[in-house]
Parts: structure tokens; sequence; C-alpha cells
């Protein structure tokens, strides 16, 4: 793809775009600038300071390659955009220009009312580096500056003379007759002093150039230079929110008659999860993406970016539905608290969001092959080994796709056997597998053991009730401040995930910084549980509740209380990693 890179002054694009010729893909995106940020852009216009370059795309009015939508505050000679150019990268900078120098009746981020912006001419002369030179006012406290013998008697003019160079020597000419008859002596110094540098200083701005590149025109049907455009959208959007390919398919396939945010909106009206776990947003942890990565698996397609840009629209909204309809069905099985599903009893413990279109996939798959139990058996198998695997972190939609017609073949052409599965076998059955080195919650298999707790039965030992009665948290069983104390500092190991799990914030906040030894024989924090009945399930096992046992405040040196410690971390990884096994399919 060509590209011409250039220098262009910066009030013909926002001309441009003021009158319609440039428009805005169609996406998601307001403008979110707020007063400061517009009044700043001017200052550093002003001041000659670098504001970044645009990117723009030219095209066909007749045929764009995205649904158009004229800039904000545009006044376009057209009812509906003809653009002869989109642009790909400085929405927030054109639309602020736009606001400040036709003063549009509309509102910004941070107020409910119209404002108008102004520069202080005298000001500007004396200390340009002063950020009163821009200011901005409402209608109620525009004290006169609405008529043209205010701003002159006070030197201020109004933005909305800057765009055009005839709309401010018109003003200026305005001040040189009215500064004639109302003050002769202040006209000679306007004469001698201020004409000249005020008329440079107003020039520099509406000659300042910045850098400009131009795409060449792309063909709707070229998916090569569409796929290219669109990287350049993800790469190089700077509207302060994140594009994505959800955003860029609403825009490719508007045209066509198919409106991607109403059928994004039917689909959180009939699917309470979905809703929930996107909180209504499409761009909430890209739940608008990962549906159509389940829409491209269940095509038989890549799930990859060039490739859902370009999904043929014909059958989409039936497919769109198929495909939410399954990540539904997914979140169903995620956040069941049973043998049957996964554990997931917030959304902050997922063990990660790429899995879920997958396994939405696989489950349809399943569902509309009526296939039986052991391909559900296979599919918890493939979840855990995923989760435990960690395989999910990277290359996500390569390893999708290559899950998913593995797992085709396998259930319904009795081919060999999906190859996560022999690599569960080689790694996680095998006596190096640990987990101690896990100690955050970015981890997949850090959340999944946690996921465990919930379908052991992880109650809080206060209360006893179970999860699903209880807001229960991630804490330390050997709490921190009392490792501390005992020489082991080290966060690796103090933070372990094997030293975490799942109680109330109540009862950590009672263990604080006892000694194990001490809170396990404390009916206030084990009240029904004199019989320790409650531990088990949090995968500590006899010999890890003797080391604990044995964690009293009386040790005597650190090597002591390392020796304990590496006692209780052994014991009760090993209980996990046990019943991770299971979860695999290789315990």
């Amino acid at each position: 793809m060509d590209i011409f890179p250039g220098k262009r002054k910066l009030v013909g694009p926002v001309a441009q775009a003021y009158e319609g010729k440039l428009c805005l893909p169609d996406f998601p995106r307001d403008f979110v600038w707020r007063r400061d940020e517009v009044a700043d852009l001017l200052r550093s216009i002003l001041r000659r300071y670098y504001i970044g370059s645009l990117l723009l795309l030219r095209c066909d009015p007749q045929r764009p390659p995205f649904a158009p939508v004229f800039m904000r505050g545009a006044r376009s000679i057209y009812q509906e955009p003809r653009p002869e150019m989109l642009i790909l990268d400085g929405q927030q900078r054109l639309t602020a220009l736009i606001y400040a120098l036709s003063a549009p009746n509309l509102t910004l981020k941070d107020s409910s009312q119209r404002r108008w912006f102004y520069v202080d001419l005298k000001l500007l002369l004396e200390d340009p580096y002063d950020d009163e030179i821009v200011f901005d006012r409402s209608e109620r406290e525009l004290d006169g500056l609405d008529r043209p013998e205010v701003q002159h008697q006070r030197r201020i003019l109004p933005c909305t003379y800057l765009l055009r160079q005839e709309d401010f020597l018109a003003w200026r000419d305005g001040l040189d007759d009215w500064l004639q008859l109302a003050n002769p002596e202040e006209h000679q110094r306007f004469r001698k002093e201020w004409r000249a540098r005020w008329t440079n200083a107003i020039t520099e701005f509406q000659t300042f150039e910045v850098p400009v590149v131009d795409l060449p025109p792309v063909e709707e049907t070229n998916e090569e230079s569409i796929g290219r455009v669109c990287a350049i959208f993800e790469k190089l959007n700077s509207t302060g929110v994140e594009l994505s390919v959800y955003d860029l398919l609403t825009a490719r396939i508007y045209p066509r008659g198919i409106k991607l945010h109403d059928l994004w909106e039917e689909a959180c009206r009939e699917h309470r999860r979905l809703a929930e776990w996107s909180e209504g947003k499409a761009d909430t942890s890209k739940f608008g993406v990962l549906v159509l990565r389940t829409l491209a698996l269940l095509r038989g397609l890549d799930p990859k970016p060039r490739i859902l840009i370009n999904l043929n629209p014909e059958g989409f909204e039936n497919d769109w539905r198929q495909a939410a309809a399954a990540m539904e069905r997914a979140l169903e099985l995620a956040t069941h608290v049973s043998a049957d599903g996964f554990g997931v009893f917030d959304r902050k413990w997922l063990p990660g969001f790429g899995l879920i279109p997958i396994l939405a996939a696989l489950r349809a798959e399943i569902e509309n092959q009526k296939l039986g139990a052991e391909a559900r058996s296979d599919l918890r198998r493939w979840y855990w080994s995923n989760v435990f695997l960690e395989r999910y972190s990277s290359a996500v939609e390569s390893k999708s796709r290559k899950d998913y017609v593995e797992f085709q073949n396998y259930w319904t052409e009795g081919k060999t056997e999906p190859s996560v599965f022999t690599e569960t076998r080689a790694r996680i059955d095998s006596g190096g597998y640990t987990i101690r080195d896990s100690a955050s919650q970015a981890s997949a298999i850090y959340r999944g053991v946690f996921c465990l707790l919930a379908l052991r039965g992880a109650r809080d030992w206060r209360r006893s009730e179970s999860i699903q009665l209880q807001d229960l948290h991630d804490h330390h069983i050997f709490p921190q401040k009392y490792l501390h104390r005992h020489g082991l500092t080290k966060k690796v190991e103090v933070n372990s995930l094997v030293n975490r799990t799942l109680i109330s914030d109540e009862t950590n906040g009672k263990i604080r910084d006892k000694a194990p030894a001490e809170y396990i024989a404390n009916p206030e924090i084990f009240p029904a549980d004199p019989g320790q009945a409650l531990l088990p399930p949090h995968f500590l096992t006899e010999a890890a509740i003797q080391a604990m046992q044995k964690a009293t405040e009386q040790i005597a040196t650190p090597e002591e209380m390392a020796f304990i410690y590496e006692e209780f971390r052994r014991a009760r990884e090993e209980e996990i990693v046990l019943e991770i096994r299971k979860a695999c399919g290789v315990g």
C-alpha cells in the first residue's frame, strides 16, 4: 500500500471536516476531550508546538470502504456523508478544533453548556506562555464578549475568526475602525505596534503545518488492503480509547444493512450472563470481539483480526445470534459451581477471556452434533488442561482454531486425539510439575486453583457457609507478618499460591499476624469446627495441618521456620497438584 507523506496547513483538514468532505468511520467512539484539553491544543498551535500527525484515507465519496459519519460539529452541505477522505488518526484533535473554531451548539465532556473559546491578543504579545492567552466561556459567563465592541475594547478575539483568513482580517479591520472613532490615541498605537504583530500571530496560527499521511483509496472488495487499513486503525488510534476489530467491523458491514450495535444490544437483552459480564458494553473485556471469534470458529474460520474484519455479511445476523447464544452457554459453564462447571464464582477468577470463544464453539459443537457424555468429559479435560498449562496466554487465535479443528475431527471422524491431551500427559502428569512459583492473580494457574477451591466446597472457617452465600477473598494461610517476623521475607515464597486460600475479610482480620498453631486452635476463628473438618476442602491435608500446628510463636530460628514452612508448602502443593491432574484427566 503506497502512502503519501507530507505537511499541510492544519486549518485545511479542519475546514474539510467542518464542510463534511472529511468524515469519520462510524465507530462507537465519542469525542472525549475536556475544555482545558481543547484550550491547550489552541495554545500549542499559537506557540508553534508539535501536536502530532494526521493519518487520512482517501476514498470515493460514492463508495467509502467504511460507513462514514460527519465529524462532531460539522455543517455539511450534504444530508448524507460523501467523504473525499476518512480520518484514521487525529479524530480528537480535529473535533476539538472544529468545536473551538466554529462554536457549535454542543457540549464538552466536562461541561453541560455550550462553550466559546477566545484569544487574549494583548496577553499573547506580552506573555505567550501564560495559559490565559486562551480561555473559554459559557453563555452565562460571556459578559458582553459576544458583542464586537466589547471584544475590541478588551482586545479579545473569538476563535471563530481563526478558521478563515478573511474572517480574521474583517474582524481586525473592524477593530481598526472602532479604535479610530472610540480612542484615536489607542488607534495610533494599534497602527504602530499591534496591527502587524497580531496579524502575524494569527497568520502563523492559520498557516500552522502538521505532518499528514494520505493513504490511497481501497476497494471495498479488496480484503488484503482493508485488513491493512484496519491494522493501522488499531495501531495508530489516538482517541484515548482502544479501537477493536468489533469497532472496525461495525463500520465495515454497515453499508450492507447490518447494524452490529443493534445486534449487540439484542444479545444483551436475550442473554443475562453476557449482559452482566460485559456490563452491556461490547468493549468491556472486548466481549464484542469474543463473540466475533466464536462466530468465526463456528464458520470454520481462523479467528484472527484480518479474518474477522472481512467476515462475509451473508448470513451474518443469524451466525451472530448463534455465536452470542454459544457465548452465553460458555459463561454458564464457566460460572457453574459444581462438578459439571468450572467454578468461576467471580469474574476476577476467570483464568482468561481468551478461553471463552473456543469453549463456546466446542460446547456448541457438542450440542449441535448431539454428542454424549464422553465428549463433554473431553471438554472439561480440555478446559482444565489449558488453564494449568497456561496455553492461552499467547497466540490465542491460532490455538483456538487448531483446538477446534482437532476436536471436530476427534469427535466426528474418530481421528487422533487432540494434541492438548498429549501435552498435558507430558507436562502435568510428570513428576516435575509445580505450581509453587505462581504468586500473582494474573496467572491462569493461580486463578484456576481458586476455582478448584470453589468446586471443592471451600467455606469460610468462621462462618462455615458456602461460597454462594459469602463474599470470600484471597488471603494468606501462614500470615505474611508472621513469616516476616520469623525471617521469611521473599515475596515469591510468602505470596506463593500454596500459601493462599479463600476466606472472608472478617476471618482474615481475626487471624491477622497470628501463628497458624494459635489460630487453628482458636474457637473464635473455628467456632463450628472443633474437629477441623473445614480445612480439607482448602487443600489442607493432615500433613499440612500438622505443619501448621508446629508453626508457633516460639520458633527459635529462621532455619526452623523455613523447614516448617517448606513442610507445609510441600504437603499442600502435593494435594493441589493431585486435584489438578484429576481435573485434567491424567490423575
